[in-house]
């Protein structure tokens, strides 16, 4: 067992490395131990894994020309480890190792082991099964904390939501979605990447990035189909018909018939009290427009007001972990507590803890956010997407903080994973007071992101004309 060469750069998440078949701590487990074309159950057979039941999944790039190239799909594949370990969550899958097998030059094979499940949500769609109300809650409840660890899981879909006694667990997080990372970005309107097509986004089925908004849609129809499944089994063998396309290659596709669905739900399904909730939900979750789905977070606050037959249908699980102090401060920063922040810094937190000053930007918590950089926090330290401080507050209209940080120092320009920079967030939201200090510091309104779009792209999207007017006006007074 040794470290690859190129962890150089001390990244403590750098996925280990194995140059031979006997250094690798799992084995293949059972007589049929494979579940899908590079997902296998394994067992662990040397040091601290020794014992585990787990689940490995392997990735394998045949043309990794030696070099610069090949370091940088390493290095993707290594970051998208590190966003796996900062996603951890009673209700996310838990990372057990990531290595590399170092057996040719010419080729990357790349494994992720986590810890193995009972079943996934797919069996729990059949008739007859019973799937637990209060899975609504939870499934939301961990996509607000993926999210606003500006982590998006690009591949929501029955099959990567495991269930683990009665717990759900949501796998995968888009990895094999990664190809080998965006090395070559798979994310352009002119290049189509791979996706499970039956459960994407309109957006995602054009060729666009995955948001935040997207994996909504993805939950959307998910939640669909829970209900579907449950309360009226013959309307989810009619909505199957509907996602079906006529060609076989291309198989069914909620992007694709979203109209139809739209038009079936609001004319055949019909349903009352929670159930109906359940239902108007979906149709805001699966609007075609991204602008107009709701985010996590008012899911969240609505499911948290249903109750059925006196149960919640909210998330009542609680981790079985206990918190570190580092723990204790990004929920304090979550809870906006001023008091807690203090406390936990006291008792030894870290202050640059990740995500930390993230929720605080992005709670508008500018008390908060002065505190950790007084504590010597970078003001750019980016989070597991590549999004500063800068990008949360602008996004979520944090004009005070938004203020702080440029006062501080932090570069207006800062791209994160899919060149989004603040002005980008901040072209999409109606505050026009953050839009100007953006742009007073120097934002470029032609930087394009990943998708081609520029800052005013996403004010047309949303038809706020006060922002556009302001954009127009800036680059005619910069001509």
């Amino acid at each position: 067992m040794h470290n690859s060469s190129h962890e150089s750069d001390n990244d403590s998440f750098w996925p280990r490395a194995y140059s031979k078949d006997s250094e690798i701590p799992f084995t293949p487990d059972g007589n049929s131990p494979l579940i899908d074309t590079n997902v296998e159950k394994v067992k662990g057979t040397l040091g601290r894994f020794n014992g585990l039941r787990c689940v490995r999944k392997t990735i394998i790039d045949h043309q990794a020309e030696v070099g610069p190239s090949q370091l940088a799909k390493k290095r993707k594949l290594a970051q998208e480890a590190k966003i796996l370990h900062f996603a951890k969550h009673h209700h996310v899958v838990e990372l057990v190792h990531t290595y590399f097998v170092e057996e040719k030059a010419d080729r990357i094979i790349f494994s992720v082991v986590m810890e193995r499940a009972d079943a996934n949500l797919d069996d729990f769609l059949r008739p007859g099964s019973q799937l637990s109300l209060q899975w609504f809650g939870c499934l939301i409840n961990v996509i607000c904390h993926i999210h606003g660890s500006g982590i998006r899981h690009r591949d929501i879909k029955p099959s990567n939501i495991l269930l683990k006694g009665n717990k759900v667990l949501l796998a995968d997080f888009g990895l094999s979605l990664m190809g080998l990372g965006k090395t070559i970005p798979t994310t352009y309107q002119n290049r189509r990447p791979p996706r499970t097509k039956e459960y994407c986004a309109p957006e995602v089925e054009n060729g666009s990035t995955r948001g935040r908004s997207a994996d909504i849609f993805s939950l959307g129809a998910v939640f669909l189909e829970m209900l579907l499944s449950q309360a009226q089994p013959a309307s989810m063998k009619k909505l199957q018909v509907i996602l079906k396309s006529s060609s076989e290659e291309e198989g069914s596709s909620y992007a694709k018939h979203i109209d139809e669905v739209h038009k079936w739900m609001m004319e055949s399904l019909h349903l009352t009290g929670w159930q109906n909730d359940i239902v108007s939900l979906c149709q805001r979750m699966l609007d075609p427009d991204r602008a107009k789905r709701p985010k996590a977070g008012n899911i969240s606050s609505e499911l948290s007001k249903l109750l059925v037959s006196d149960q919640p249908v909210h998330c009542t699980c609680t981790a079985d972990s206990v918190l570190t102090e580092d723990d204790k401060l990004v929920e304090a920063c979550k809870a906006r507590s001023e008091d807690e922040v203090k406390h936990a810094l006291k008792k030894g937190a870290d202050p640059n803890t990740l995500n930390a000053i993230h929720y605080a930007a992005e709670n508008g918590s500018v008390n908060i956010v002065g505190l950790l950089l007084e504590h010597g926090v970078d003001v750019d330290t980016p989070n597991p997407t590549g999004q500063t401080a800068l990008q949360c507050a602008a996004r979520n209209g944090s004009e005070d903080v938004v203020k702080l940080l440029l006062q501080k120092g932090a570069d207006v320009n800062a791209r994160d994973e899919n060149d989004h920079t603040a002005l980008h967030g901040a072209a999409g939201q109606d505050n026009s007071n953050i839009v100007k200090m953006l742009l007073d510091a120097g934002a470029d309104p032609d930087a394009e992101d990943l998708d081609g779009n520029v800052a005013i792209d996403f004010a047309e999207r949303r038809k706020l004309e006060e922002i556009i007017d302001i954009l127009e006006n800036h680059q005619i007074d910069d001509a």
